[in-house]
């Protein structure tokens, strides 16, 4: 899809942004295979359906500091699902296993860091066009997963309200898992979608532990939408980064560690 002149968006989980048919931002995924010639392999961070770029031939390669655990298989497990192991099913979004090995540059394209979906979160503007990664999500995702995916959910929360500024300085917005529009307004609204399902998310939380003491992986199956493994180990990441910013109260038991308020 063309968005301007010389940005295209090449729909996919994540989508894939062209810039100048020489600049590209998160190849991977679904357009991992992709032939394409860019100088330059840009990354949001270091999630491995977002780095396969990374593996491509390119003059300059970026991919922010704070994210480099993604240089590694065992640094993205540990990042994803609390830690690594022997292969085995359940690391279903193990989408790249070799590790990286190359020295990565600086560049000139607009770059704004917004963490909180991992430590070096990176957003890039070219053309008027802000790329906003993992930032934000589809509907459909969040609604899928129950939960949206966050190292540092309160670090994402101000992220997402630093967003709705940046946003009104450019004429498109993309994310990496969602509808693409041509219409800003649209992602504007999803958007504020994303901050008002975040707010009602910690109010539903605070609601559980009142006066009630559970574990993460008993709020995390009730909040997930997709119940198999892999999913819950994603969404009590984002469900222990909440509770240590609200639960008045911690305890270790037998059946682990419980949270009230």
């Amino acid at each position: 899809m063309k968005l301007t002149k010389n940005v295209e968006v090449i729909q996919g989980s994540p989508n894939t942004l062209v810039y100048d048919n020489r600049v590209v931002i998160d190849l991977g995924g679904k357009n991992s295979n992709l032939e394409i010639n860019a100088e330059v392999q840009l990354a949001t961070h270091g999630h491995s359906d977002h780095i396969a770029g990374l593996f491509k031939k390119a003059k300059t390669k970026y991919l922010p500091k704070e994210d480099y655990w993604g240089l590694t298989l065992m640094g993205r497990r540990a990042m994803i699902y609390g830690c690594s192991s022997k292969d085995n099913p359940y690391f279903t979004f193990d989408y790249i296993k070799e590790d990286l090995k190359e020295e990565f540059q600086d560049t000139e394209i607009q770059k704004v860091k917004l963490p909180g979906h991992t430590p070096g979160h990176t957003v890039y503007i070219v053309d008027n066009v802000l790329y906003a990664g993992d930032a934000f999500f589809g509907q459909k995702v969040l609604e899928n997963f129950g939960l949206p995916f966050y190292t540092d959910f309160w670090s994402a929360l101000d992220s997402l309200y630093q967003l709705k500024e940046l946003v009104k300085g450019v004429n498109y917005v993309v994310i990496s898992h969602g509808p693409v529009y041509t219409n800003k307004k649209k992602m504007e609204e999803l958007l504020d979608f994303n901050i008002s399902f975040n707010e009602r998310l910690v109010q539903k939380i605070k609601e559980m532990i009142t006066g009630n003491e559970l574990t993460v992986e008993e709020i995390t199956y009730r909040l997930s939408g997709n119940k198999d493994v892999a999913n819950i180990l994603l969404n009590s990441v984002t469900v222990k980064s909440i509770l240590f910013g609200i639960a008045k109260n911690v305890r270790v038991t037998e059946q682990g560690i419980k949270f009230s308020l």
